[in-house]
């Protein structure tokens, strides 16, 4: 015991209890502020019912949703802990991997990979993002290691929780790459591919079975989006205001020092070329993919150990230092979120508020990012109680198109008894809405969900055939 715990180990024991523990306050209040993260329940919940498994969306997490499934039960505490549980094991590889690399700043770098607000705040509810990127991270320890069929089964795990994590593959290629030994490199590869490609065949198995090729889709009903939202999900979203802030200022700093010194000699860490070359890979990936579908500020997720690695090779000991200073700060204050009463974040009276492509958004100094979400989350779960409240007694055969309420209405519905006059929908196309016309029901839909059914369908009826629920 008294060798484990020796200073060897000390610094990975000390980041993994910071993480954890810095999570802990925030596990409550539901599966989280996404519709996503609820449709990973209520997957969770049918595939336990019913022993056959079900996406939460498609191209399914099945490493992650079956691992849930079978830990169904135990309530929205556990399956959040598991994300704090996996972004812990993910810093603490990440700092095992800039440890390998003998990167001098190695745990406040890993410290501040932990406390970037778009990673901090997906490792406190249910959500792929972070089982995934741990996943990744061990596997690219093993890789550093020379461990390539370790890094292979990894891998495959974290496609099993996200399918573009096979992006990784082409800077991982890069990185054992051998000049002139093409034998060795296909060697290599196979040592990677063989175990990733089992799994992940193992893993995406029953989908297949009972979808053939057709489940590897997503569904994108939204139009793309403005791109002032595009751009703040992209950078504000991820970093945070402060880091945001941090990051402008290490683009001067680099700037200035390429000015000083001969570009080959500023670099404090001096990492190996192959690694800066597949973090600016990375990057490059990872930004075309969000760009490509830049729905949520996770996706970016992927990129942030190699933007540190990056920030830590370009800028002196006490710039890096600054920055992740400011990292680890970010997510406590300066919040930019949304005001409104049903899905909108609390703010303070200091708070600032302003239109943003037709949303009312608020800056608040004294509220961070954080604390936004855990105050929208807690916003949502009144505002859907509240729903399923107003239609116990309802006795007219009823529809509501719930849109993006819908997995969230149905997972807090489990334990309560159904009214049989009432049915719940996420979106239906105009046959649908004839129907129940026909059938003699009412069609209601929540606040805004007429829009996006609509969106859904590419039609523009709605509104005209239903009303809104008053409450």
């Amino acid at each position: 015991m008294k060798s484990f715990l020796n200073k060897k180990h000390f610094h990975f024991i000390a980041l993994f209890l910071i993480v954890f523990i810095s999570r802990v306050p925030f596990l409550s209040a539901g599966y989280g502020v996404e519709e996503d993260s609820w449709g990973i329940a209520l997957a969770a919940f049918h595939t336990n019912i019913s022993g056959i498994y079900e996406p939460s969306r498609f191209p399914g997490h099945p490493v992650q949703e079956l691992i849930y499934s079978a830990l169904w039960g135990y309530g929205p505490l556990l399956f959040n802990g598991l994300c704090a549980l996996f972004s812990a094991i993910g810093v603490v590889f990440f700092a095992m991997i800039l440890k390998h690399l003998q990167f001098k700043h190695f745990f406040i770098a890993a410290l501040a990979f932990a406390f970037i607000p778009v990673f901090y705040i997906s490792s406190t509810y249910t959500i792929d993002f972070v089982w995934s990127e741990a996943f990744v991270l061990i596997s690219i320890y093993y890789l550093l290691k020379d461990k390539l069929i370790v890094c292979g089964i990894f891998l495959g795990l974290a496609l099993g929780c996200r399918i573009t994590t096979g992006a990784m593959l082409f800077p991982f290629m890069l990185i054992i790459w051998q000049q002139q030994n093409f034998k060795q490199n296909f060697i290599n590869l196979l040592k990677i591919a063989i175990p990733m490609t089992t799994i992940v065949v193992l893993a995406f198995l029953p989908l297949f079975k009972q979808f053939g090729f057709s489940f590897f889709m997503y569904y994108d009903q939204f139009p793309y989006p403005p791109i002032t939202k595009v751009l703040y999900k992209m950078i504000p979203g991820v970093f945070g205001f402060v880091g945001v802030i941090a990051i402008g200022i290490s683009f001067l700093m680099i700037f200035k020092n390429r000015n000083k010194k001969l570009f080959g000699e500023l670099f404090n860490y001096n990492l190996d070329k192959k690694i800066i070359t597949a973090s600016f890979i990375v990057i490059i990936l990872y930004s075309i993919s969000y760009f490509r579908l830049p729905q949520k500020s996770g996706y970016m997720i992927p990129i942030l150990p190699f933007v540190i690695l990056l920030l830590g090779n370009y800028l002196s000991s006490k710039q890096f230092i600054s920055v992740c200073i400011a990292f680890i700060i970010s997510p406590f204050i300066f919040s930019i979120n949304l005001t409104d009463k049903l899905r909108g974040a609390a703010y303070t009276k200091f708070a600032i508020t302003f239109k943003l492509s037709g949303q009312e958004l608020f800056f608040d100094a004294f509220s961070g990012p954080l604390f936004s979400d855990y105050s929208k989350r807690k916003q949502k779960i009144k505002f859907v109680e509240t729903i399923i409240e107003k239609t116990k007694n309802i006795n007219s055969k009823t529809v509501i198109i719930s849109g993006w309420w819908y997995n969230e209405i149905m997972v807090t519905m489990i334990p309560h008894q159904k009214n049989n006059n009432v049915n719940f929908e996420p979106y239906i196309d105009s046959v649908k809405i004839t129907k129940y016309l026909a059938e003699g029901y009412e069609i209601y839909y929540l606040p805004e969900q007429y829009i996006y059914n609509d969106q859904m369908y590419n039609m523009n009826i709605t509104n005209s055939l239903s009303k809104e629920f008053k409450f």
